[in-house]
This record gives C-alpha cells, sequence and structure tokens, in this order.
C-alpha cells in the first residue's frame, strides 16, 4: 500500500547515534573526566577538532570496523590504549520518547543496524527490553552491510511490504542514500542536535508532539 501524502507507515530504525549515543560521544564524555588531550583526538561530530575518518565513514569511503581502527590509532597516538566495545552507549531519550508515540500511532517499526552485536553482545535481542517496540531486527554485523542493498531488502521481506511504504532513519548520509536506492525514503538524524532531528522526523510522520508520555 503506497502511502498516503507521501507518510509512510512503516519506520526502520539505525540504532546506534539514534537510538544509542554514538560510541565516540561516550569516548569525549570519558575523555573529559580523564583529562585526556580531546583537541588532539578526533571523535566524531561531538569531538572537539575536526574528524576526517568520520567524514570518511559519511561518505562511504570507509565502513564501521575501518572506523574503529581508526579510532583506536588515534588514541595510540597519544599513548592511550582504547579496547572498543567494552563500554555500552546511554540510550538516547529524545528518540525513544518517539518511538513510543510512533507505536502507539500504529505504524510499524523495525530496527536495522549494522553492528549492534558489537555493542550490545551475541542474540541481545532475545532479552532486550526495548524489543517491544518493534517487530523484528535485521543486524547485519557479520554479513553484507549498509549501504549495500541486501540490508534494505532484508527488511521489506521481513515485513513483507514495498519500499514505498518505508521510511529509513540513520546518522550516516550514505546509509540514507542506499535506503533510497532501493525505493524507501529517509531521514538524516543530525546527533549533534538531536532535539532538533525528533522534531523534525515527528512532523516528517505527522504526529503532533504535544503529548509526551513515559515509556
Amino acid at each position: 500500500m503506497i502511502p498516503k501524502d507521501n507518510i509512510p507507515s512503516v519506520v526502520i530504525w539505525d540504532m546506534g547515534g539514534i537510538l544509542f549515543h554514538f560510541f565516540t560521544e561516550v569516548l569525549v564524555a570519558r575523555g573529559k573526566a580523564n583529562n585526556w588531550p580531546l583537541d588532539k583526538i578526533p571523535l566524531g561530530p561531538t569531538g572537539e577538532i575536526p574528524d576526517p575518518h568520520y567524514a570518511a565513514l559519511d561518505r562511504g569511503d570507509i565502513n564501521e570496523p575501518e572506523y574503529v581502527n581508526r579510532i583506536i590509532g588515534e588514541f595510540a597516538k597519544q599513548g592511550i590504549k582504547y579496547i572498543p566495545y567494552q563500554l555500552r552507549p546511554p540510550e538516547r531519550p529524545e528518540s525513544w520518547t518517539l518511538v513510543s508515540e510512533i507505536k502507539k500511532s500504529g505504524r510499524r517499526q523495525l530496527l536495522l543496524t549494522n553492528d549492534a552485536s558489537n555493542w550490545l553482545g551475541k542474540n541481545w535481542w532475545e532479552a532486550w527490553p526495548r524489543g517491544h517496540f518493534f517487530e523484528g531486527v535485521v543486524d547485519v554485523t557479520f554479513g553484507v552491510r549498509k549501504p549495500s542493498p541486501e540490508p534494505y531488502l532484508a527488511c521489506l521481506e521481513k515485513l513483507n511490504v514495498l519500499p514505498e511504504e518505508c521510511i529509513f532513519i540513520d546518522d550516516m548520509h550514505v546509509n540514507c542514500a542506499g535506503a533510497e536506492k532501493v525505493g524507501m525514503q529517509s531521514y538524516w538524524y543530525d546527533v549533534t542536535d538531536p532535539n532538533s532531528s525528533v522534531e523534525g522526523l515527528s512532523a516528517r510522520l505527522g504526529l503532533s508532539r504535544q503529548t509526551k508520555d513515559d515509556i
């Protein structure tokens, strides 16, 4: 069913950066607490200096594992040993409020993640307390990753829907472009301004933000 007024009926979420803080945000917070030289370590869009590695990731020149390796290298230059995937990023409450509102509106929701298993552990979905908001998850940590078409097509198959019915939310421009190539709408989430990102997405979905019930 093609959505009326171009408002999608299926919302497909990326996780890192959107439902959880991007991992470099966690590193920035830890660095401030430990007096790391953050003026010398590029740490994503919320770091203190520009991050050319993140820019390459956003363009699709490198993938997430390569980006993590580059961050490890940047820490090593400063004599700091960084072991990835040990710190679980905190949830982003602004996004979860909207997830709840979408659920109440009757829209369908699904997760599409490149690497949640790295951060949340093997079989994380089975006992995840947030799982009731979603009809399922496509976790391609060990398979073909976004922005290749296969993960997006797997979402369509899982829900038995047309791409025209879906909107995909991601904090990487390259992944949004991948969704559009298979016929989905996309929404780029700016991790440096989550409040505005949530407000914009709510408007895109035709939802009122006057009621913010607890989730």
